[in-house]
């Protein structure tokens, strides 16, 4: 048998450990865009505050992948696959035949157009080798700027603030997750943020960096902002035509149901990239989250060595501003959503939405009242109704 992942990230690679502990002849090739072993997202932000040493980010070391017999393939990419002769193409020219193939290539961050010296990107660890470089170099006075409202732009206001950095953050909502989050909690972030000291420009589109090759500012629709290094936070898009060419079902991710399995059989998907239906909430999610990834690395190999094992899981994310904790616990879909119920109040500094379909709560978000995770995940776990949250 001879298993292809690509994507070497956290869902590929705990894919194929979990292959190797199952099919020990079993043939395995990982196919890694990136030239790094595997590492942590969640520790890249420690690394760049100092509270971590770079080499303390890999969960595994470069001889790992042989002493476990995983051919690995990095600095490659896949431009074709062909379910019919059952192989894919490397950019390099080079075909690699498989039994059972799995996508989990994560996604590409959403860039500007402009290039000049000072604006950063925050997705791989290069990305992040690269903000230190430049956080290393700004003068003591300098200012720092943020374009995007979610979890990126929240991980740049705190490096900002770990070392002193003066900083305008412009967004294109009213505030934070302005599709997502409630207003009233995007009320208690604004406030929060601007109490901290933070120059909050909302409302605003990107239009264009100030400066010919080292960076002076940017402009949005708002106007003019000075500063000397920009984090730009607008989120990844996956790259999906050569899915799709496959005559692979592609959406919003790489479709797939409640077994990691696309619609072409052998073929399966995880992690960021996937679309799948959750029999929980009876609809196709995506949820671009470390312990979904981790979690269905484990599970897709599972069933691709033969099990048949839906996907089941009330994951969550948690992140903070400036100290200001924000939660996401399952399907916070606001869309999807048939009602929502909000708890809490601007005035009390925290609030809690659930979200409701079926009179089932499905997902919620936590603003400054992380007391009520777990309580709302064992609810969310227990299809309960929303009169069972008090």
């Amino acid at each position: 048998m001879h298993y292809v992942i690509i994507g070497g990230g956290i869902t590929g690679t705990t894919a194929a450990e979990e292959l190797r502990k199952l099919d020990s002849s079993a043939e395995i090739t990982l196919i890694s865009e990136e030239e790094h072993a595997t590492y942590s997202r969640v520790l890249l932000p420690h690394y760049v505050r100092g509270k971590v040493p770079r080499e303390r980010v890999f969960l595994k070391k470069e001889d790992w992948y042989e002493a476990q017999n995983i051919e690995w393939l990095r600095g490659e990419t896949v431009v074709k696959i062909d379910p019919a002769n059952t192989f894919v193409e490397l950019s390099n020219g080079r075909e690699i035949s498989f039994d059972k193939l799995l996508i989990a290539t994560g996604g590409e961050v959403k860039l500007i157009h402009d290039d000049v010296k000072g604006v950063s990107y925050f997705r791989t660890l290069d990305d992040t080798d690269h903000l230190v470089e430049l956080l290393r170099a700004l003068p003591k006075d300098a200012r720092g700027g943020i374009y995007g409202g979610g979890f990126i732009a929240c991980e740049y206001l705190n490096m900002f603030q770990t070392f002193q950095i003066p900083t305008t953050i412009a967004f294109r909502g009213e505030h934070f997750w302005s599709h997502t989050i409630s207003k009233e909690a995007g009320m208690i972030l604004n406030q929060h943020l601007e109490k901290n000291g933070v120059e909050i420009i909302a409302n605003a589109k990107f239009e264009r960096t100030v400066g010919e090759k080292v960076l002076e500012g940017f402009e949005t629709t708002k106007g003019t902002h000075l500063c000397e290094i920009l984090g730009i936070g607008l989120g990844i898009e996956p790259h999906f035509k050569f899915v799709s060419d496959a005559g692979i079902e592609v959406r919003e991710g790489v479709v797939c149901d409640q077994y990691l399995e696309t619609n072409i059989p052998n073929i399966f998907t995880g992690g960021d990239v996937a679309e799948f239906y959750d029999e929980r909430y009876g609809r196709y999610i995506r949820a671009g989250n470390w312990m979904n990834a981790m979690t269905q690395g484990r599970l897709v190999a599972r069933n691709m060595s033969g099990e048949k094992t839906a996907f089941d899981l009330v994951s969550s994310y948690a992140t903070n501003a400036l100290g200001l904790e924000i939660i996401f616990i399952g399907d916070t879909s606001r869309e999807a959503a048939e009602e929502t119920k909000l708890f809490g109040s601007v005035e009390s500094g925290g609030v809690t939405e659930l979200f409701v379909r079926n009179n089932q709560i499905v997902g919620a978000v936590l603003v400054g009242r992380n007391s009520d995770r777990t309580a709302l995940t064992k609810l969310i776990q227990e299809k309960a109704k929303p009169e069972q949250f008090n």
